[in-house]
C-alpha cells in the first residue's frame, strides 16, 4: 500500500471512528432523558396513589358526618312520635325514621366499599414509592456514568480530530492531493464511505464483481472508482491498521 493510499485508508477509518463517537455522545443525553421521563411517570404514579388515598379518607369523613346526621334525625323523629296526636302524624314520622335507617345502611355500605378501595390502594402506593426510590438511584448512577463516559469520549474525540487533520495534511501535501481529498469528501458525504477494499474480485461495499482489467489495475496500486457504487477501490495484502493506532505507528507500517 503506497503512502497516499495508506493516508486515505487511515483518514476513512478515523472519520468512521469519529462518527461512531459522536453518535455515542449524542445517544447519552437521550438515554438519560428516557430514564428521567420514566422517573417522572413513577413520581406521578406515587402522587396519584397518595391523592386517591386522601380522597377516600375525605369521603369517609363526609360519610361519618352524614351518618351522624341520619342518626340524629332518627332520635329526633322518635322523640316527636311520642307526642303526636294523630295516627297520620305517627305514620309520617315512622316513614321518616325508616327512610333515615335506609340511608344509614347505604352510607355504611359506601364506607365499607371505600375501606376496601383504600386497602387495595395502600400496597399500590407502597410499590410505587419503592419503584420511584429504586429508579431514582438508577438515574443518579446512570448520570454519573454518562458524565464519566462523556468526558472520556470527548478526549478520545479530540485525539481522533488531531489524527484526522494530520492524515488530511499528508494527502494535500502530495501531487493532486487536493483533488483526491475533494473526491474523498464528496464520496464520504454522499455514500458514507469513500473507499472500499476489493476482496475476491468484489467490492466490499456493494458486493459487485470487478472486471479482470480493472482488478489488475487496482492490484497494481491504482485507486479507481467502482463501476457499480462509485467508491474508490483499493487492494492491499496486509491487514489495514486499526483506526485508533497512533499516526506515527501507522506511517511506520507503510515504510
Amino acid at each position: 500500500m503506497n503512502d497516499e493510499l495508506l493516508s486515505l485508508v487511515q483518514l476513512q477509518e478515523t472519520d468512521q471512528a469519529i462518527a461512531a463517537l459522536r453518535t455515542g455522545l449524542a445517544a447519552l443525553p437521550q438515554k438519560i432523558a428516557a430514564l428521567e421521563e420514566k422517573l417522572a411517570r413513577q413520581k406521578t404514579a406515587v402522587a396519584t396513589a397518595e391523592q386517591a388515598l386522601k380522597d377516600e379518607d375525605a369521603a369517609r369523613r363526609r360519610m361519618e358526618s352524614d351518618l351522624k346526621d341520619q342518626q340524629q334525625k332518627i332520635v329526633k323523629f322518635r322523640d316527636q312520635s311520642s307526642s303526636v296526636k294523630t295516627n297520620e302524624q305517627f305514620k309520617a314520622l315512622q316513614h321518616e325514621i325508616e327512610f333515615a335507617e335506609a340511608e344509614i345502611v347505604k352510607i355504611e355500605d359506601r364506607e365499607l366499599e371505600s375501606m376496601e378501595r383504600s386497602e387495595q390502594l395502600e400496597p399500590q402506593l407502597a410499590k410505587s414509592r419503592q419503584e420511584f426510590s429504586d429508579h431514582s438511584r438508577v438515574v443518579e448512577l446512570e448520570k454519573e456514568a454518562a458524565q464519566a463516559r462523556t468526558e472520556e469520549q470527548k478526549q478520545r474525540l479530540e485525539a481522533l480530530e488531531r489524527d484526522r487533520q494530520l492524515y488530511r495534511s499528508q494527502i494535500t501535501g502530495r501531487n493532486d492531493g487536493d483533488t483526491r481529498l475533494a473526491t474523498y469528501d464528496r464520496l464520504t458525504k454522499s455514500k458514507g464511505t469513500a473507499l472500499a477494499a476489493v476482496e475476491n474480485q468484489r467490492c466490499t461495499a456493494c458486493q459487485m464483481g470487478v472486471r479482470p482489467q480493472l482488478w489488475n489495475q487496482i492490484r497494481s496500486g491504482q485507486l479507481l472508482p467502482c463501476e457499480s457504487c462509485g467508491r474508490l477501490l483499493y487492494h492491499d495484502r496486509e491487514e489495514a491498521a486499526p483506526p485508533d493506532a497512533a499516526p506515527g505507528a501507522l506511517r511506520n507500517k507503510a515504510q
